[in-house]
């Protein structure tokens, strides 16, 4: 995944400032500004980068989004390790979909269903770890 054009960056910030203020309000409204733009921070790693702040403008927006990054693929193959339960690289399309659908915020049905399509599961429902991370970072 690229970086967001500048012009994106401009109208998400203008897409979540409601009202019109000028600042973004609360780490929520926060949060799903930079995921509306593919980033992915964590609530450890938005409260790190807003340093205690609850509201940002678009200068801050703009320097923090710069900050934030896509994920490299040995980090994401490092967090599905944890649910690969026999080492073999290959987690059941049922237990990633409960996983993806239950952890942090989940996935809607709808999302879920296109995870399900992306992660061509094998005869035996099994997915392939690493061919799934190669896919969702490529798109």
């Amino acid at each position: 995944m690229s970086a967001p054009s500048k012009e994106d960056v401009d109208a998400c910030f203008d897409l979540f400032d409601a009202g019109g203020s000028g600042s973004l309000e609360g780490k929520s409204v926060i949060g799903k500004a930079y995921r509306a733009l593919g980033y992915a921070p964590s609530e450890e790693e938005l409260a790190e980068l807003l340093g205690g702040s609850d509201s940002i403008d678009l200068e801050t927006f703009k320097k923090l989004s710069s900050d934030l990054g896509t994920p490299q693929v040995e980090e994401v193959l490092e967090a599905f390790s944890v649910f690969d339960q026999n080492g073999n690289g290959y987690i059941s399309l049922k237990e990633l979909s409960h996983l993806m659908g239950s952890l942090g915020e989940g996935l809607s049905k709808e999302h879920l269903e296109a995870m399900a399509a992306t992660s061509e599961p094998d005869d035996e429902g099994q997915v392939n770890i690493r061919h799934f991370v190669s896919k969702l970072l490529a798109a």
